[in-house]
């Protein structure tokens, strides 16, 4: 009778533990569940979101606030390209920067309650090509042959990977000539048909490939007997001019 009581009592306890084990672990998921998703908790209001700047390597997103119907507090999550950039987030503004220029971007900010409640507001954009600016100096060049000389002043550009487009503008040009020099502009982009080698055209305002990937922006030319070289280049030699290149660099 002792050991039958004994192995009752013995039942009766690990009925017991097993018991308060399910109950307590019961507690725990309906815990959780109620605070990361309760099921009567609304949804944060609907919002929208829209760029306001692009840069080469960024750009700058603004939304407007969600209300939330139970006046939870809320915050904001980033996600761009589907990876979350930022969360926890409660302003109303986020500046994305280290992206590649001229590159299409969308994602969407998330708006969330903290009690499984959220809502989503999208957004899109496109980063500005690269610009490159550079401040360049006339230079000069000549051949002979036949008793004969040339000469040319000329902008030397070299080309740049990736380059869309070339957009030279003199600025200043010392001693001038009529018609000015000053203002006058070079325009080529990437597949144009240009001169090649050393053919400067009879005249100035010529854009040559003076070499593969080398290109020659003339200002003016020049030729005649050797005997009036010197003076020819004398002059070459004073001319003190200045243009501004801005190379457009992307996709195409």
């Amino acid at each position: 009778m002792k050991i039958n009581n004994f192995k009752t009592l013995k039942m009766n306890t690990s009925q017991k533990i097993t018991f308060h084990l399910i109950a307590f672990f019961t507690f725990l998921i309906t815990s959780c569940s109620t605070t990361e998703n309760d099921p009567n908790n609304s949804n944060p209001g609907i919002f929208s979101a829209n760029t306001i700047e692009t840069t080469v390597n960024g750009a700058t997103i603004e939304w407007t606030e969600s209300i939330d119907p139970d006046e939870d507090t809320i915050t904001y999550a980033i996600i761009l390209e589907e990876q979350e950039i930022a969360s926890g987030n409660t302003g109303l503004t986020y500046t994305f920067s280290k992206l590649e220029p001229e590159t299409n971007y969308e994602g969407y900010i998330e708006a969330r309650d903290n009690n499984g409640g959220t809502s989503q507001a999208p957004f899109f954009f496109t980063t500005e090509p690269e610009v490159i600016v550079k401040t360049l100096n006339i230079e000069y060049r000549h051949w002979e042959g036949s008793g004969d000389y040339g000469i040319v002043a000329y902008f030397e550009v070299p080309a740049v990977d990736n380059a869309i487009s070339y957009h030279l503008e003199i600025l200043d040009y010392t001693p001038d000539v009529i018609p000015s020099n000053v203002g006058r502009t070079y325009f080529w982009k990437l597949g144009d048909s240009i001169r090649q080698g050393n053919n400067v055209g009879s005249g100035a305002s010529h854009l040559t490939e003076f070499s593969p990937g080398l290109y020659h922006a003339n200002t003016s030319t020049g030729s005649g007997p050797m005997s009036a070289f010197a003076d020819a280049q004398s002059y070459y030699k004073s001319i003190v001019s200045t243009a501004r290149l801005t190379i457009i660099v992307g996709q195409g």
